[in-house]
């Protein structure tokens, strides 16, 4: 008897080791995914709890199912793992499978792992592998996934508690109020965004492609280019931080760039995220709302007309400001964006075919960018426009190399023509915005360089230095053309200075000029 209620006992807690892998390892992929993924995409850490939850209760429910028919928890517990295997490297097994049967389809690929389980299951009930007899292999294997699963969970929830403990003291000052001087000209402004960009006078060192014609052109055009420009940000967020609020980056932000100035990508962004998170900011819920740049012009009184493709970069709004001011935010997005960051989510970490808010334009066509005509009209003030550009960012420099089918972001020798193309862009919407306002004011600025972590550890791996991948992260394309009715320009103005002089010239005097 006393046996009996023994191996009773035992076989409980089997169960229960079991039951719990079941119900946490759905997470462990999850987890992990968040963690590389949450500051670029902007996820919500409770957003992912839900998710968790409700893939937890998936698996448990696998579990019982394939425990049922299989007669064995062990098989359950096995075929159960396998699943989870397939369902979140389904893009690396579709990406692999693909090579040798090119005609497979993702839904013909999820019914052949669908086959697969179903058959394991069958041959598991039919044949009954002797598993009780490496039961404790099994319960190893049940206790590493629940030790997995805090592994990947646990650095998550430390950054989250660190931001909400930051949160409930004292807020962290972010400058929301400008002074305002009505005397000052109102000039219609379009800044180009060039995502990905480097200075011309890099493109002509590292691949030895002459940019004179670039030169000549944007000079025809009243631009003065700062020709070694160099932004020590590395990545889309902190550039944005950077370039559009002057007092947070004088009061913080500047301090922690320079902990990170020889860091490469990876490093960096983990390390600013961290120091945010330290005060208990994040980007998404208090950087980006908050760019002063655009709250000064909402404030002067500006149309803030901000153009599609960067939404998980720009504010969406400006509904936090003062009801009284007058704004107009242009935004051409999914529907799914509604639903805040969850499609976001559920594309990143399932095979689920759910597309992203923005896509990528194709290569075979400039992007129009709607410039509103600049109608004062309809529109009795100025406006500012803010548009992007994405050719030479590393995620889409490869469509520029025909041999090329899928994304490759190591094809940095595609990069001289994605760069060719982005001027041609660049240089029709200035012609359209001079067209409309021959005393536009007009920035060009580029927030990196080539900065993907990938791309960066793949030149370390063919014999580049650590200086110079640095040097293709910060380098930066810098131009603007501010007309003689406006104070024009005496010499370039660098990147970090031009928010700064727009607000001055335009708003009031707010800033103090760097070096």
């Amino acid at each position: 008897m006393a046996k009996a209620e023994s191996g009773s006992f035992r076989i409980t807690l089997h169960s229960i080791l079991y039951y719990l892998a079941s119900l946490l390892m759905p997470g462990i992929f999850l987890f992990n995914l968040y963690e590389r993924n949450r500051v670029e995409n902007h996820l919500g850490f409770f957003h992912v709890i839900i998710l968790a939850f409700a893939l937890a209760v998936i698996g448990v429910m696998l579990f019982v199912a394939l425990s049922y028919f299989t007669k064995s928890k062990e098989g359950a517990l096995l075929i159960s793992l396998l699943f989870w295997l397939f369902f979140w490297f389904f893009r690396i097994l579709f990406g692999f499978v693909t090579r040798f049967f090119p005609i497979l389809s993702p839904a013909g690929l999820m019914v052949v792992l669908g086959l697969i389980v179903v058959i394991l299951a069958i041959v598991i009930q039919r044949f009954k592998p002797p598993f009780p007899k490496i039961r404790s292999a099994f319960n190893v294997l049940a206790l590493s996934l629940v030790i997995l699963f805090f592994i990947n969970f646990i650095p998550g929830a430390r950054h989250e508690l660190v931001l909400l403990r930051a949160r409930a003291a004292e807020p962290f000052p972010l400058k929301r109020e400008f002074y305002i001087n009505d005397a000052l000209p109102t000039p219609d402004i379009l800044w180009i965004h060039a995502d990905g960009m480097v200075s011309l006078e890099l493109v002509e060192r590292f691949w030895g492609v002459s940019q004179e014609h670039v030169r000549e052109a944007f000079a025809q055009r009243d631009f003065i280019i700062y020709e070694d420009a160099f932004l020590n940000a590395g990545y889309t967020l902190s550039a944005l931080t950077s370039l559009f609020s002057p007092a947070f980056y004088d009061d913080f932000f500047s301090e922690r760039l320079s902990q990170v100035e020889n860091e490469l990508r990876t490093g960096r962004s983990d390390f600013l995220d961290d120091a945010l998170a330290q005060v208990g900011l994040t980007y998404s819920d208090d950087m980006v709302p908050n760019y002063e740049l655009f709250i000064a012009f909402v404030v002067r009184g500006y149309n803030v007309v901000i153009n599609p493709g960067f939404e998980l970069y720009m504010p969406q709004s400006f509904l936090h400001l003062n009801d009284n001011v007058t704004y107009v935010t242009e935004q051409r997005v999914s529907f799914l964006q509604d639903l805040g960051d969850l499609p976001e989510l559920l594309r990143l970490t399932t095979p689920l075919n759910i597309p992203p808010m923005s896509e990528f334009f194709p290569v075979i066509e400039v992007q129009q960018v709607e410039i509103n005509q600049f109608d004062h009209e309809s529109n009795p003030f100025a406006s500012f426009i803010w548009t992007p550009l994405s050719y030479t960012h590393m995620s889409t420099v490869w469509w520029f190399d025909p041999d090329i089918t899928e994304r490759d972001d190591t094809a940095i020798h595609a990069y001289p023509a994605a760069y060719e193309h982005m001027i041609e862009n660049i240089l029709q919407i200035v012609d359209l915005a001079i067209e409309e306002n021959p005393n536009v004011i007009i920035v060009i600025q580029s927030d990196h360089g080539i900065h993907l972590p990938q791309t960066q550890q793949f030149m370390l791996d063919q014999g580049y230095s650590h200086e110079q991948v640095l040097e293709l992260s910060l380098s930066v394309l810098s131009a603007a053309r501010i007309p003689p009715e406006y104070g024009g320009m005496d010499e370039p103005i660098a990147p970090l200075n031009i928010s700064r002089e727009l607000v001055n010239r335009f708003v009031g005097d707010n800033y103090t000029l760097l070096p």
